[in-house]
């Protein structure tokens, strides 16, 4: 764990009008940011120690032609004081080890940190990404929701300073977006049903698969319905949504009922055996943990 003093730190700014007079080009355009990663810098804050004011952590994902994707995060151990900032650096390069295991796609792209506020101890945590990746970006996230809204901010470092004498970085604000894959819109759709609900969410998968082929059929007659409206003259013809309309069909196999069927129930009958098999390794860890105790 190294400690960050006070008396260390280099002086850091958010981005004014000061930076807009000495244009530089930014070596990341824009930032893409998955859900998963915010719902984890969520779930960190909500479980943080009660003597933190803040949490921070690291960004995984990768680089694509100045684009940062960011797909996952996780925290990082420290410690904050008017002083001083604990940060255990092992444990965040560590993890990344780990991480980037798994998921050989997975690099360190940068860090975040609850609430809006850059300090003077942020451009020295940046300091230390930047020797885990080429450009960090630095996520800060409000989590205290000020206005009712959860702001949410990208940045990049640029240095500024005289040559050979006094040097420091200024932070500098860089566009983003939230885009999840399709497994995460889904997600995404379910928790927006459960707005203002204080029923228990039923995640039952049989009933999640005939809600999204409901939700999927009155689509079709939404879209059927304008076809024929266009067909008898009743509405104008648009021929940028024929052609979406015509990559939506094409990308639908042309296969028979029966045979769509067929595959329905293979992937129904995989997915009970997976279940199943959790549910026998579920019961083998819980006796051998009873078996450890005993002996």
């Amino acid at each position: 764990i190294r400690k960050l003093k006070r008396r260390e730190a280099v002086v850091s700014t958010q981005s004014t009008g000061a930076s807009e007079a000495r244009p530089v080009a930014l070596p990341v355009r824009k930032v893409i940011i998955h859900p998963v990663a915010l719902f984890n810098i969520v779930d960190n804050y909500e479980r943080r120690h009660d003597n933190n004011k803040r949490v921070i952590g690291s960004l995984l994902g990768r680089y694509d032609k100045g684009v940062v994707i960011i797909t996952e995060s996780f925290a990082v151990p420290h410690q904050e004081t008017e002083e001083e900032v604990s940060m255990d650096m092992e444990y965040a390069m560590r993890i990344g080890e780990l991480q980037k295991k798994v998921n050989t796609n997975l690099y360190t792209v940068g860090w975040y940190s609850s609430g809006i506020i850059i300090n003077e101890y942020s451009s020295l945590i940046h300091a230390f990404y930047k020797c885990q990746c080429p450009t960090p970006v630095h996520l800060t996230i409000d989590t205290l929701m000020t206005n009712q809204k959860m702001k949410i901010n990208t940045h990049i470092t640029l240095p500024i300073g005289v040559k050979n004498g006094t040097e420091g970085c200024i932070f500098t604000p860089v566009p983003y977006t939230i885009q999840g894959a399709e497994a995460e819109q889904v997600s995404l759709k379910f928790f927006q049903q459960l707005r203002g609900s204080k029923k228990t969410p039923n995640f039952n998968d049989q009933e999640q698969i005939i809600n999204c082929c409901d939700e999927m059929i009155s689509q079709i007659g939404v879209v059927l319905g304008h076809i024929k409206q266009v067909l008898a003259g009743e509405a104008p013809a648009d021929k940028e949504l024929g052609r979406q309309i015509m990559e939506v069909v094409q990308a639908v196999p042309n296969l028979e009922s029966d045979t769509i069927t067929n595959m329905l129930n293979s992937h129904m009958q995989d997915l009970l055996a997976v279940e199943y098999l959790t549910y026998l390794t579920r019961q083998q860890l819980a006796v051998s943990a009873r078996l450890n105790q005993i002996l």
